[in-house]
């Protein structure tokens, strides 16, 4: 009666797991503002964008790509995180519209990313090249989050599940069989 009972109990816990719908946690990292500003005109020349958070990010899982309206990427170096700040140097930016997407990771752990654009009107700024027909890789800006970790967890249940059934059946027909 008991391996019954807790059968019954990891069974209902592994359809939870499955099929309970993930909520969102509310004290992942947010953007308060980056310089340049989404929608800004640029008339100086650029050698950094800064995104500031309301909390500190984790370099070692942060990512910038600055594209310029050519498709080109003009990142110089890698990001760099200082307090709650995200800074990514750049080459000389074309004329045009510039478009940032970043990813980072919050300081509790979880993953956030986001994407804006401002035009930059430098004086003497190369005017961009038509663009290219975007092939399969042509977006080097952050994806979306693919962790396999829920599906992970949910086929582990299930293998426990039809792991513990075995085992129910196995002890029931050793049971039956007469003992040496």
């Amino acid at each position: 009666m008991r391996l019954r009972s807790t059968l019954r109990g990891l069974l209902a816990a592994t359809v939870l797991v499955v099929l309970a719908p993930a909520t969102p946690a509310w004290a992942h990292s947010k953007l308060l503002s980056s310089d340049p500003a989404d929608g800004a005109t640029v008339s100086t020349p650029l050698t950094a964008v800064s995104l500031t958070f309301n909390e500190g990010v984790q370099q070692q899982f942060s990512t910038v790509v600055v594209t310029g309206a050519d498709g080109q990427s003009y990142v110089d170096g890698t990001p760099r995180v200082v307090d709650r700040t995200l800074s990514q140097a750049v080459r000389a930016l074309p004329a045009g519209e510039v478009t940032v997407a970043w990813r980072t990771v919050s300081a509790d752990g979880h993953p956030v990313e986001g994407r804006f654009a401002f035009t930059n009107a430098t004086p003497g700024a190369a005017s961009p090249a038509p663009a290219a027909a975007p092939g399969p890789a042509a977006d080097a800006g952050p994806g979306p989050d693919r962790r396999p970790w829920p599906l992970a967890g949910g086929a582990l249940a299930v293998a426990l599940v039809g792991g513990a059934l075995l085992w129910r059946r196995w002890r029931r027909r050793s049971a039956g069989a007469p003992r040496m």
